[in-house]
């Protein structure tokens, strides 16, 4: 069977995480920092240069912003050994991601400019001009410059690390059957619905665009107020008879399914926020929730479908499991890669 895709066209996705971390996430709601999260970096003491790899320093301003999202989204407390241990695996990503990026630089594989900015220009997107983009990322301590730097190492990687498992994998049919048959109990598919929702967020896409953390956090409980008030409104027009799909079109804070009138597609129980979930387990197909509330905001749901658990036919499931033994397969592969470049060069950490 032929591969369908290069590793890095796949979980070299996951490398574009720091655009994720510099950019998207630092400019959506997800990325709003709270004030304990920021106290709790601090008093980790995390040095202004956490490592240096072949003399070339790591800043640390680049992990404490990855910490912050962590520590936002954490159901609990953690413990200062905790995040001592999240801080060190956090350096060990960028102290790789460093060693690869280098090795890229002397093999002399350039990244493509046409990339950078067609990823910048897709950053740049939502936001009504360069200047409100700048200032959004300033408000998170991130430079254009930062940017595409981070850009220019990602891409840089991924052609690096094609090149050491291109033609090297092969993962037969008959690979692919067997794992099916042998972890079948893996193919079981849970309770799934296909719903839309309508959501008001907590903090309103265009504040998120414009004010910084300080003044998000200042002015948390009016946001909060509004968006109650929006959510209680659009409940209000669907029981008088509003189409649920116009209204979510016309209304909703949620980006991504908006224009699909709140379709969220086929999900998954217990992929989603347990009050989601528990919304939707009450609901027959057709129904409308009461207002749902979550850690986005506020939402109101409509179920389209529901399906019952049942085993996935390998049939279905034969492409998935070529890529994930393939997946499997690279990371092997490039773990070794990684290893023989860390012998060779000089680390230092500081934290």
């Amino acid at each position: 069977m032929k591969n369908p895709f290069t590793f890095l066209d796949e979980i070299m996705k996951n490398r574009l995480c720091v655009l994720v971390i510099f950019s998207l996430c630092a400019l959506t709601f997800t990325g709003v920092e709270t004030a304990s999260a920021q106290s709790s970096t601090t008093a980790l003491k995390i040095p202004d240069v956490v490592a240096r790899v072949n003399g070339v320093d790591i800043q640390s301003k680049y992990i404490a912003f990855r910490l912050n999202m962590i520590l936002k989204n954490v159901s609990r407390p953690l413990t200062i050994g905790e995040k001592t241990s999240i801080v060190k695996d956090l350096i060990e990503k960028e102290v790789v991601r460093e060693l690869v990026h280098q090795q890229g630089k002397e093999k002399n594989l350039e990244a493509d400019s046409d990339l950078i900015e067609k990823e910048m220009k897709a950053l740049r997107e939502p936001y009504s001009s360069d200047e409100e983009f700048e200032k959004a990322l300033s408000a998170r301590n991130i430079t254009l410059q930062d940017l595409k730097n981070s850009m220019e190492v990602d891409i840089r990687a991924r052609q690096l690390l094609n090149e050491q498992i291109k033609g090297k994998i092969d993962i037969s049919d008959e690979d692919v059957k067997k794992y099916y048959e042998d972890n079948k109990q893996k193919f079981y598919r849970p309770e799934s619905f296909r719903t839309r929702h309508i959501l008001a967020a907590l903090f309103p896409p265009k504040a998120l665009r414009t004010q910084s953390i300080s003044e998000l956090q200042k002015n948390r409980e009016y946001f909060v107020r509004i968006a109650e008030e929006k959510i209680d409104g659009i409940i209000k027009e669907l029981k008088e008879g509003a189409d649920f799909e116009e209204l979510a079109k016309e209304k909703s804070d949620d980006e991504s399914s908006r224009d699909r009138g709140g379709d969220l597609d086929i999900i998954y129980k217990g992929i989603l926020d347990p009050a989601f979930d528990e919304a939707i387990s009450k609901l027959k197909p057709g129904e409308i929730s009461e207002k749902v509330t979550t850690r986005f905001g506020f939402h109101v749901i409509q179920l389209i479908e529901k399906h019952p658990p049942e085993q996935a036919p390998f049939d279905t499931m034969e492409n998935s499991i070529q890529k994930f033994l393939f997946m499997e397969e690279a990371k092997k592969q490039v773990e070794v890669y990684i290893e023989g470049l860390r012998k060779q060069a000089t680390i230092e950490t500081f934290f």
